[in-house]
This record gives structure tokens, C-alpha cells and sequence, in this order.
């Protein structure tokens, strides 16, 4: 994809002839109607099924039933699951280092640590902190929501089995530790915190309760005790969630000789079927936020970008000077548009060409180059595609 949009070109074409401003856009137009087409490819990439999908399912299926037949037949499968899905929590963020065998895009990651290094200096980091912090964001939640439906089902298990076993103590922390796990996600999956709109809410929030403050609308205390109490249970399933996994597990490990030994035989077998289902489940799941993702990019770049560059050239006119003026005037809405629907890249990740999933990472090409972070930074209320 050619980069002329991200060029400081708009004082140029206004005081340029006709014929270099009508040269820039039929450039302009040219690399965005590229990027069209790689979007529409790729959205009939994402409907393809092959082979592999149908092995895939098969496996699945297998799995399913396994799993089935040994809760029946194993009276100690109850923990053997329970202990593995703790594993799973632990090691599941790891499994997007695997290298996989698709077609990955490349382009925003061929540079070495030191060339990214230098060039994050250039940007100056410190001053476009916030937006970056806001990109790095969106992408955990956007990529954590499709392991929603999974995690439900895991952890839902988990509290079942607690209930009907008998695990005294050690099942009340089982089933604290799940239902915190269940929440996050669900969370995520119901507030999806990478949108405009979650954090649009938390600003309305915020402007409420300081007019409540500021005017005394109500007594202070009944302003901040439900904020406090709703903050203490957002921390409270944060640090459980996040923190406390690793800890559950040790005391399970610890407490019930039976997943030790040869016990971690059937752990490790049960771990890997909870590896293979999640991650079918998650990319299922990604492959359908993934077209969204696709589609929202396609109509955005036709709406904002691709018509309004069309009509520019039609309405450019050599004997109406003014009509340059317009153009530049026009051209900082496209292109901060046009950026921000290219800060982030979707991808596909596999495990041995099975189990793809489509992940959302940022574009490391667009966030450290100067010019393009400082429109991003100065242009908040361009149109995103999450």
C-alpha cells in the first residue's frame, strides 16, 4: 500500500497547477481503491472453507465425545478438568507465539527492535502516549472478546462439577475463581471496552458525578459510595481474573495428590482437548468479528474515502481556483479517515495449518511514523472501524 496519503502535500496542491493536484489524486484514489480490493479478497478469504475445516470439525466432534464417555467412566474426572482448565488459563496467552503456517502479513513487522526503538524516539512517545495506550488497548479487549463463548463454557463446567463434587473448601475457591473468570469475560463480551462507545459512557459518567459534586445535586456520600463499592467489585474480578489463576492452581496441585504423578497423565490429555475446543470455538468466534471488522473497513473507505476523493476530482476545476481550496479543506477529514482505518491489521494465526483464529494487532508501520500519529493524536473523532 502506498503511503502518498500520509505526505504533507495539501499547501503544495493549493499553490501547484492543475495537473499536479489532478496527478495526486488519481494517486490517491489508485492506492485506495488497492486497499478495496485486498479488503474484498480478504472477506472472501474469511467465507472459504477447505479440508481442513472439515477435519477440524471431525476432531472437534471426537474430542467432544471422549470427553463425554469420561466423565461417565473416571469418577476423579471432575478435578482432572478443573486442574487443566487452570493449566489452559496459564498458558492459553502463550499459544499466539507459536509460529504459524498461513499467510500472515508482515509488512508492520519486518523491522528490527532497534529500528523500532529509533523511531519511537523520533515520534516522541511521551506526547502521543494516551493514544497509543488507547490502541494497544482496544486491541487486548478486541482480541479477548472471542474467547468469551469458550471461557464461559470451561469455566462453567468448573463451577458445576465444584457444586456436585466434594471438595470442601478448595470448591468455594474453584468456584470464586471461575465465576471471577466468567465475569471478565463477559464483561468484555457485553461492554466490548475497545469501542467508542464504552468509553464515551465512562465520560458521561464522569461529567454526572461531577455535576452532582459541583452542584449538590445529592449529598456527597450518596455519590460516592456506589462509585467506590462498583470499583471495589471491578478490581476485586480484575485481580482475581488476572492474578489469582496461577494461585488456584498451586493449591490445587498442592491439595489433591490425585492430578500429580501419573494423575497428570489424564491432566494433560484433558488440557490438550480444552486447548484444541477453545481454540476452535475462538476462531469461530474471531472469524465473525473479523468480517465485521473487514465490512466496517470496506464501507467506511467507500463512504469517507473513495467517493469523496471521486466527487474532489470531478469538482476540481483549473478555471475555479477555489476549488483547490475546497479540496484542501476536504482532504484533512479523508485522510485522518483514512489512517485510522488502517491502524489496525487482522490476521490469521493457525496451530500446524488447523485452528486458525483472526487476531487484531496494531499496524507498527503506521504508529511510528511521525506525520501519521500526529493526525491520529490531533484528529480523535475520525471515524474508526472498532
Amino acid at each position: 500500500m502506498e503511503t502518498c496519503v500520509g505526505t504533507p502535500v495539501v499547501n503544495r496542491m493549493v499553490e501547484g497547477s492543475y495537473d499536479a493536484v489532478k496527478d495526486h489524486l488519481e494517486r490517491l484514489i489508485s492506492s485506495v481503491q488497492r486497499e478495496l480490493v485486498a479488503e474484498t479478497e480478504a472477506l472472501g478469504r474469511l467465507e472459504r472453507r477447505d479440508v481442513r475445516s472439515l477435519v477440524s470439525n471431525l476432531i472437534v466432534a471426537d474430542l467432544v465425545l471422549a470427553n463425554g464417555l469420561l466423565c461417565l467412566i473416571v469418577p476423579e474426572y471432575a478435578i482432572y478438568w478443573i486442574t487443566a482448565s487452570f493449566f489452559l488459563y496459564v498458558i492459553n496467552p502463550f499459544l499466539l507465539l507459536v509460529p504459524s503456517t498461513g499467510t500472515v502479513s508482515t509488512e508492520a513487522s519486518n523491522g528490527s527492535g532497534v529500528r523500532i526503538t529509533e523511531r519511537l524516539g523520533e515520534i516522541g512517545l511521551g506526547d502521543h502516549r494516551w493514544l497509543i495506550a488507547r490502541i494497544f488497548w482496544n486491541s487486548y479487549f478486541i482480541n479477548s472478546q472471542p474467547l468469551a463463548p469458550a471461557f464461559l463454557a470451561v469455566y462453567g463446567l468448573n463451577i458445576i462439577f465444584a457444586f456436585l463434587g466434594d471438595f470442601g473448601v478448595l470448591g468455594w475457591l474453584i468456584i470464586f475463581q471461575s465465576a471471577a473468570i466468567m465475569l471478565f469475560y463477559l464483561a468484555i463480551a457485553v461492554f466490548r471496552p475497545y469501542t467508542g462507545g464504552f468509553l464515551e459512557s465512562l465520560i458521561g459518567i464522569q461529567n454526572e458525578v461531577y455535576r452532582k459534586m459541583h452542584r449538590h445535586v445529592e449529598p456527597l456520600w450518596k455519590v460516592m459510595l456506589p462509585i467506590g463499592i462498583a470499583a471495589g467489585f471491578v478490581a476485586l474480578i480484575l485481580i482475581a481474573a488476572m492474578l489469582l489463576p496461577g494461585f488456584t492452581l498451586g493449591v490445587i496441585w498442592n491439595s489433591r495428590a490425585t492430578v500429580t504423578g501419573l494423575g497428570f497423565i489424564p491432566v494433560l490429555f484433558i488440557l490438550v482437548c480444552q486447548v484444541i475446543l477453545v481454540r476452535y470455538a475462538q476462531g469461530e468466534s474471531s472469524r465473525r468479528l473479523a468480517r465485521q471488522l473487514r465490512e466496517r473497513k470496506v464501507a467506511t473507505l467507500k463512504k469517507y474515502v473513495e467517493i469523496p476523493l471521486l466527487e474532489c476530482q470531478k469538482a476540481i476545476d483549473p478555471a475555479a481556483p477555489s476549488s483547490l481550496d475546497r479540496y484542501a479543506c476536504a482532504y484533512s477529514d479523508i485522510r485522518a479517515t483514512f489512517f485510522s482505518s488502517r491502524v489496525y491489521r487482522v490476521q490469521a494465526q493457525d496451530l500446524a495449518g488447523y485452528l486458525p483464529i483472526w487476531v487484531v494487532v496494531p499496524d507498527l508501520d503506521m504508529l511510528l511514523n511521525p506525520e501519521t500519529i500526529r493526525i491520529l493524536d490531533e484528529r480523535p473523532d475520525s471515524r474508526q472501524i472498532i
